[in-house]
């Protein structure tokens, strides 16, 4: 029988030094041999495969975290791919509201990821908001309320416009962007838009003449119609672009631009920055007479290093075409550097039905405009850059975008 003290006792490690010669070991027991190489590649790969160690991890102890560091643990480290940082910028400098706004702040900065709060915090009658920021050298200004009342459209129709406006106009809606040291303006609102229409329209429905001659011109006073107890006169009207086809690339004050070959930079939209401004809104649609529908809408968003503002108008006429207008500005907060892109989209309604994926509402997808535009072809594509202009600062004179 062994003796009891020739075995290890409870939390003594056992000997791992090289075994005795047969002269000097003992005539019984067990000769052991202490292993631990495999054991830490083992460790290393499984703690290699895990997350960077927590806070929590960190207050267990040091026993658990301590790895004896051996020529195995360097190649093993070597062999991991190491994140680079990211380049360093300057920050950018964000004002909300604008820099030129005075008052309250109505639409303010969250308090965890910095981005305007809109729609407003608090309800208002009647609904209005106009959400303002300033990034650098630019401000971005919008608005948007309720579509126009009876008597405001009567009163264009009897000062700027002679053809019937569309069925929901939001005339008090804009968008403008504002440099504040060049004074160059770029601004996207509802009734310069119709004022680029054509006089004729391409498309037309069955019974376009029909529809055509019973759209008024201009309605009757409310309180004639009281007194008549009628309906108002309906007279007909001079042709005109019955889709609201407009090719409205934006209002432009103190501002030019010049064709140019640069391009839109994907890849830095396309970042995960984070977003300091996001809006939306429609400035008029019209269901063309329950044959299908013609919108102009606008969306921006605008981040630390640049923004881009899309004014798109999406038309479809049921059973005959689709169409879609893009104009898309891009500017960068860094550089100034101004881009213009003005994009053209035709499709005849047949030739996209048959792109529709087979579902259970496979013309749900006619109704999106982002799943059209990216199933029809492109008819043109013009992309212009802001011409510099010469700012002058006292006595010095420099150029800016």
């Amino acid at each position: 029988m062994s003796q009891p003290d020739q075995f290890p006792k409870p939390g003594q490690k056992p000997d791992t030094q090289r075994p005795k010669s047969p002269a000097s070991a003992p005539t019984s027991g067990i000769l052991a041999f202490h292993i631990n190489r495999a054991r830490e590649q083992v460790k290393l790969h499984t703690q290699g495969r895990g997350p960077p160690a927590s806070a929590s991890a960190v207050a267990r102890g040091p026993e658990k975290q301590n790895v004896p560091i051996t020529q195995n643990t360097l190649d093993l480290h070597s062999r991991m791919p190491r994140r680079t940082p990211p380049p360093t910028t300057a920050k950018p400098e964000v004002c909300v509201p604008a820099k030129s706004h005075q008052g309250t702040c109505e639409n303010p900065q969250c308090g965890h990821c910095g981005t305007v709060i809109i729609p407003l915090p608090k309800a208002s009658f009647p609904f209005e908001q106009n959400p303002l920021i300033t990034v650098n050298d630019w401000s971005i200004y919008t608005m948007k309320g309720p579509i126009l009342l009876l008597d405001e459209l009567d009163h264009l129709n009897e000062t700027r416009f002679e053809f019937p406006l569309p069925e929901m106009i939001f005339g008090n809606n804009y968008v403008r962007l504002v440099n504040d040291k060049t004074g160059a303006a770029i601004e996207f609102n509802t009734l310069d838009a119709l004022d680029s229409l054509n006089e004729n329209a391409d498309f037309k429905v069955s019974y376009y003449k029909e529809w055509l001659s019973t759209r008024p011109k201009a309605k009757a006073d409310a309180s004639d119609t009281a007194s008549q107890n009628s309906a108002p006169e309906l007279e007909s009207v001079k042709p005109y672009d019955w889709t609201y086809s407009t090719n409205y690339k934006g209002s432009l004050h103190e501002a030019e631009f010049e064709p140019t070959d640069l391009e839109i930079p994907v890849k830095k939209l396309l970042r995960p920055d984070p977003i300091l401004f996001f809006d939306e809104s429609i400035l008029f649609e019209d269901e063309l007479g329950d044959n299908g529908i013609s919108m102009l809408s606008t969306k921006i968003r605008v981040m630390h290093l640049c923004l881009l503002l899309l004014c798109r108008f999406f038309l479809r006429v049921d059973d005959v075409a689709f169409r879609i207008r893009d104009t898309r500005i891009f500017i960068d907060l860094e550089t100034n550097e101004v881009l213009r892109e003005y994009k053209t989209q035709d499709a005849l309604y047949d030739e996209l039905c048959q792109k529709l994926p087979r579902t259970a509402d496979p013309k749900r997808h006619l109704r999106d405009a982002g799943w059209v535009s990216q199933n029809m072809p492109v008819v043109g594509r013009d992309i212009e850059t802001l011409k510099t202009k010469e700012v002058k600062t006292g006595d010095e004179t420099r150029k800016a975008e």
